[in-house]
């Protein structure tokens, strides 16, 4: 089906200054000069649950309150996902595996077998590589001294790291970046980064088929030690994932650990420019950056919002919410919510509270690859930092109208100077250790199963 873009979604109710807010809020020009938090505010303290009348759709009604967000992401039963979780109607295949689209008891199941390639130990064995692209992606900034921060740093270990846990070649890594990008800018109206339809489907297609060649590989010559193979192995009460929800699940993880982490690690190195006292924090102290890591997630908020269909009759802050309607849970709203976070509107790396709804809400749909993400974060900002303190942004970064995620398509920054923080290295992948003459640190924090 075509999708229709924001802009024509007419929002019909706008004579209330929260009907006009909740037009700004859902329009994606709007964010081409940044987010509209003067909006989300006025809505979280005036009208935190806002009807709006789109074009052609059910009504929907706009959360912006952190505890109603919560509320709605771990009630499966109430706020159903497989109808869909943006503004536009879709009906999920019977078959399908695509977590984000179904739901219990069928997204139990499939939830088990995907669990299978995201255990702890399958996320920390992922480090030592992972840590050796950071230090390339430094040792490459540092030959340019001006660079793009989206580009030259949060794309390029988005991507590099994506491709590892999938067992995409090198040679093989930029179509994968390419279709990812394709099929991930559905919905944006940026005429530089919006697909055509036959685009998008072409992008679909070639992923799906490369897929499948990645599986045939595997089956003639042999498992390996990425996660694909892991999900081919994965079983659960004898069942396995089919070739279709290989596929499905190639495409989310392609899309989904390509944009996010790489949104966020763009928000985080500008917000990071803007407070040079911060830079200096993470260039000194390596226990500040895990808690780093959880406000740059709350600050960018990768994921702006995702809605749900209304299964009964349901009342939230005195609203009643017929079944059939939608509501439309606004993430980047939440993380600013005031009676959450003390200082929400501050960006602060020692913030003490971390309960952010990056990953979601909760619930049967909170984030399959949140530690892999905080993972990879921790790491580029464990490396970027004391090798190069002092990044200042040159130019102003532009934005692509996003639909459902926040983002950035560039970023320019310069450093002021380059610190060598470690010489000859070997790793030893049973202790997961990094040892090198001018540095020395595990650098492991326990991951949680995911």
């Amino acid at each position: 089906m075509s999708t229709p873009k924001l802009s024509s979604l007419i929002v019909e109710n706008q004579d209330s200054m929260a009907g006009r807010d909740a037009a700004v809020v859902l329009n994606p020009d709007t964010y081409l000069a940044g987010a509209p938090f003067d909006a989300l505010a006025r809505l979280r303290a005036h009208a935190p649950v806002h009807p709006m009348q789109l074009s052609g759709l059910p009504t929907t009604w706009l959360l912006t309150r952190h505890s109603d967000v919560r509320l709605v992401s771990r009630d499966s039963e109430t706020f159903a996902s497989s109808t869909g979780n943006t503004l536009v109607k879709v009906e999920a295949a019977p078959t399908s595996a695509m977590l984000p689209g179904i739901d219990p008891p069928r997204h139990v199941h499939y939830r088990k077998l995907i669990n299978q390639g995201f255990t702890a130990r399958n996320v920390l064995r992922l480090e030592p590589r992972m840590r050796q692209v950071a230090r390339d992606i430094v040792a490459n900034i540092v030959d340019k001294g001006e660079f793009d921060a989206v580009t030259d740093i949060s794309a390029e270990i988005s991507l590099q790291v994506i491709a590892d846990i999938l067992g995409v070649p090198a040679e093989d890594r930029m179509n994968v970046f390419r279709w990812s990008n394709a099929i991930g800018s559905l919905g944006i109206e940026d005429p530089d980064y919006a697909p055509t339809p036959e685009a998008l489907g072409q992008a679909a297609a070639e992923m799906f088929a490369y897929c499948g060649e990645l599986v045939a590989h595997r089956q003639k010559h042999g498992l390996t030690d990425d996660i694909l193979s892991a999900l081919l192995a994965a079983e659960v009460d004898g069942d396995r994932l089919n070739r279709d929800q290989l596929n499905e699940f190639f495409l989310l993880l392609a899309i989904a650990g390509n944009e996010t982490t790489r949104n966020t690690l763009s928000h985080g190195i500008l917000a990071l420019s803007e407070h040079p006292d911060q830079q200096a924090t993470l260039a000194r102290d390596r226990d500040a950056v895990q808690p780093a890591v959880e406000e740059l997630l709350r600050w960018a908020t990768p994921v702006m919002h995702f809605r749900r269909t209304v299964t009964r009759d349901v009342v939230i802050r005195g609203q009643h919410i017929p079944a059939g309607d939608w509501v439309l849970m606004h993430y980047l709203s939440a993380n600013r919510d005031e009676d959450v976070f003390e200082r929400a509107a501050e960006f602060d790396i020692s913030r003490p509270d971390a309960d952010h709804v990056a990953f979601g809400g909760g619930g049967v749909h909170f984030c399959l690859g949140a530690q892999l993400a905080r993972l990879e974060l921790r790491v580029m900002l464990e490396e970027l930092y004391p090798c190069v303190p002092g990044l200042t942004v040159t130019g102003r970064p532009t934005g692509c109208g996003p639909r459902s995620s926040t983002g950035s398509s560039g970023c320019r920054v310069r450093w002021a100077e380059f610190r060598r923080r470690w010489g000859p290295r070997r790793i030893d992948p049973l202790r997961f250790k990094v040892v090198g003459r001018h540095f020395r640190g595990s650098g492991v924090n326990q991951a949680q199963a995911v």
